[in-house]
């Protein structure tokens, strides 16, 4: 009897630490923070690039979009130039099915006159069935270009600077 509560015992207490074991790995799964994702698809560095992200992004992944651009750009100001839904690819499911289906033999089921009357059977056979689906893979896809600073100057603007200079002589 005293062995048996042992046992008992044993068992309670390892099961315990494997149930707490069991909840702090899934609380601590559910604690790891959230890793944004943005790659660089295309870049000329200080003049242009593409950014890829999933295609249900994040503010956490436009953050950091915005983040590689202005790095890229440096000290020139980021201009989105055009920004939306890109299909990279293509997935293909296909799903095929065979079914052999065996043959029966004549079967008698009657008599006409003295003579047998046989039913035909049925010969093997296989059916066979197919079933394919094309789906588009997507992502979002930030165009951008780095602005340089220098604005051009309008004619009249022009003309009003050569007549200032043209007074200070």
């Amino acid at each position: 009897m005293k062995f048996l509560k042992n046992i008992y015992q044993y068992t309670f207490r390892f099961n315990l630490i494997i149930g707490r074991l069991l909840i702090m790995g899934i609380v601590g799964c559910q604690s790891l923070p959230y890793q944004p994702y943005a790659r660089d698809v295309k870049k000329r560095p200080q003049q242009s690039g593409l950014i890829a992200l999933n295609l249900n992004h994040r503010q956490e992944d436009s953050a950091l979009a915005q983040k590689m651009m202005a790095s890229n750009c440096g000290q020139l100001k980021v201009k989105v130039i055009e920004e939306g839904e890109v299909v990279i690819g293509e997935k293909t499911t296909s799903n095929s099915n065979q079914r052999y289906e065996s043959g029966e033999s004549d079967a008698t089921v009657g008599h006409f006159f003295g003579m047998p009357v046989v039913a035909a059977g049925k010969d093997p056979s296989t059916k066979t069935s197919a079933e394919a689906s094309r789906m588009q893979i997507k992502e979002w896809q930030i165009n951008y270009e780095c602005e340089n600073e220098i604005k051009s100057t309008s004619s009249s603007e022009l003309q009003n600077g050569k007549q200032q200079l043209k007074v200070k002589k």
